[in-house]
């Protein structure tokens, strides 16, 4: 009985592999928007423009309930959880990913101090998380499921305890500081910034997922036995997707650094992991636009709720994070990119 349950799964994954090898396939072909019905066609360019204008108008409609910060910080929030739901197209779960937003400060600021110019050091922002990528990647070789959680945790408190808070210290301090560049002196062309950087960093993600490389993930997740008997190596894939994700985390510390200016090491406790894993498990594990909404919704809506209460608000936060979250996990199946998916679906007039 094992052995046709195996055969099977070996012919799905071969068959997901020769999809996936035909093309690139990076974004949708002039094929695929024929192979649109009318009413599908309609209802895109109608979101892509809804979402432009909202993307363009940004926090400014907004300026009476809150201060731009708020938004700010829910479009970092929207890349932190978009790192940790990316992991899930290996089916794994990482509690560093706060160790790693620290570490893109530490190189913004040491960057800064050797006067690199800002858009360089975003490039080397990026560069940098690869070697501690790889150290968790070694870890996702190695270890599944729980012990993986655990051991990421772990490392995140040994980075948080030996290097951040040796380097920016428990309060404020020089090395925990950065510097804004002039044209980003203010929160309203800081917001721009960061939302072109998350516009791009879903577009690779959207990309990867549509190409033969994310085939061939999502061909490993359904069965890494078949997987590796068909020839193909699992810690590669494994690893660029560990690497994907850090430097996504990594290039969110940076701009989180640039949002604060100064940022002590208690700020990157590997706790305030497991809030954003509950955040990316709210909009659906694996899934980019859930994450971004999730990020967003749960990053934008207190601060602005704070500044409504005039700081009352400040001690229900976690509360409201978690009763939010729970209400999410038990009547919205699939998360918020799960009920995003079943709505289009119903928009555009096909079976969900």
């Amino acid at each position: 009985m094992s052995a046709v349950i195996d055969v099977r799964e070996q012919s799905e994954t071969e068959i997901d592999l020769e999809i996936a090898s035909r093309r690139w396939n990076f974004v949708p072909s002039l094929d695929d928007w024929r192979a649109l019905t009318g009413r599908a066609k309609v209802a895109r360019v109608s979101a892509a423009a809804v979402l432009l204008l909202l993307a363009a108008l940004g926090p400014h409609p907004l300026k009476d309930y809150g201060p731009t910060f708020a938004m700010d910080l829910g479009l970092i929030y929207a890349m932190v959880v978009v790192a940790v739901s990316v992991l899930g197209w290996i089916g794994e779960i990482s509690l560093a990913v706060v160790a790693q937003m620290g570490c893109g400060l530490i190189v913004v600021n040491y960057l800064q101090r050797h006067h690199w110019p800002f858009p360089v050091i975003l490039l080397a922002v990026i560069v940098s998380s690869i070697p501690f990528s790889i150290i968790l990647g070694l870890f996702a070789l190695r270890l599944r499921g729980i012990n993986f959680v655990i051991a990421t945790l772990a490392f995140g408190y040994l980075v948080q305890r030996s290097a951040l808070s040796e380097y920016m210290g428990a309060g404020a301090s020089e090395k925990g500081s950065v510097l804004r560049p002039s044209y980003l002196r203010t929160d309203d062309y800081l917001y721009y910034w960061i939302l072109v950087s998350l516009i791009i960093v879903a577009a690779v993600c959207y990309m990867i997922g549509r190409s033969r490389v994310g085939k061939a993930i999502t061909a490993m997740r359904d069965s890494e036995t078949a997987f590796w008997t068909l020839g193909h190596s699992t810690a590669a894939y494994k690893l660029f997707v560990v690497c994907l994700s850090g430097a996504i985390a990594t290039l969110a510390g940076a701009y989180f650094a640039l949002l604060q200016l100064q940022v002590p090491a208690i700020y990157y406790q590997p706790g305030l992991a497991i809030v954003f894993f509950g955040f990316a498990l709210a909009g659906g594990m694996g899934s980019i636009g859930g994450g971004i909404a999730a990020g967003v919704f749960f990053g934008a809506l207190p601060k602005y709720l704070e500044a409504y209460t005039n700081g009352g608000f400040t001690r229900y936060d976690f509360f409201f994070y978690g009763l939010l979250s729970l209400l999410i996990f038990v009547k919205v199946a699939g998360g918020l990119g799960g009920l995003g998916q079943r709505l289009w679906a119903r928009v555009e007039g096909r079976a969900p």
